[in-house]
């Protein structure tokens, strides 16, 4: 009997998939059109593997979760969907080995948009041609890949606002995947703007009594416009006990103003 292993990846927003010599940028497309106009972007596929590739496109509405982890819903079902404004070139798109490709893709914004506030999309190119199996271990591996692409209309006159820390909690000891035990902290986040926004939450950690700092992973963030988001960092497993001083930094750009809210924790 033969065993057959199917792996279905979703690379979103990336504009490279390693070892799968496919390439597809740009990862976010930003629209700044007025009322009945047309305005359109190149979309570049490059194919450097030794198969032939092909790709379907397909539309859908998405939004974030309280974690900043992206949700996707059928077109129409989400407020501030830019979906049904667009069109491409070639739905399907087919390349031989090597070759590189260019698609546009089209907005065409309403004479009388129904809101006034950043819209967005996310338009995914699935394979849909099976790469040739590989065998490994008896195993039999079909790969398929799908990319997705933030597509944003962003219309004059909306302010940026600002990113701001609302809240800094400390969550003590929880308990992860295969019962490891890790000390995490939390920080709520908010864009007051009405543009979507990336930025990176960057932690220091001081041991109060002996002023050892210790190094702790910055997170990088992206939030929609006039949204909260919590922001999950664990602390390091090798922390000796004490008290210690946490700061967290919140860095938007050159544009903005660092954010800095601080919380003492005991480890």
């Amino acid at each position: 009997m033969r065993y057959y292993l199917a792996v279905f990846i979703i690379l979103i927003c990336n504009t490279l998939i390693h070892g799968q010599g496919i390439s597809i940028s740009p990862s976010r497309i930003f629209f700044t059109g007025e009322a009945g106009q047309t305005v359109s972007q190149a979309i570049t596929f490059n194919n450097t593997s030794t198969s032939s590739l092909s790709f379907v496109a397909n539309l859908k509405d998405w939004d974030r979760d309280s974690l900043g982890s992206k949700r996707y819903y059928a077109t129409g079902d989400n407020i501030g969907s830019n979906a049904s404004w667009l069109t491409l070139s070639e739905n399907t798109v087919q390349l031989a080995p090597g070759e590189t490709k260019v698609v546009n893709l089209s907005m065409t914004i309403p004479d009388h948009p129904t809101t006034k506030q950043q819209c967005h999309s996310m338009l995914f190119f699935t394979q849909v041609k099976e790469q040739k199996a590989a065998q490994a271990n008896g195993l039999h591996m079909n790969v398929l890949i799908e990319v997705g692409i933030q597509v944003y209309h962003t219309p004059t006159g909306l302010k940026a606002g600002d990113l701001e820390f609302l809240a800094f909690e400390d969550k003590g000891a929880v308990t992860v995947q295969e019962g490891k035990t890790i000390h995490r902290m939390e920080v709520k986040v908010k864009n007051t703007g009405q543009i979507n926004k990336d930025a990176y939450v960057r932690f220091e950690l001081t041991n109060i009594e002996t002023g050892e700092e210790t190094a702790v992973d910055a997170v990088a963030i992206a939030m929609l416009p006039d949204s909260e988001q919590w922001v999950r960092v664990d602390l390091p497993g090798k922390l000796a006990p004490g008290r210690y001083l946490a700061v967290a930094i919140l860095d938007a750009g050159s544009q903005y103003d660092l954010k800095i809210a601080e919380k003492e924790i005991t480890y």
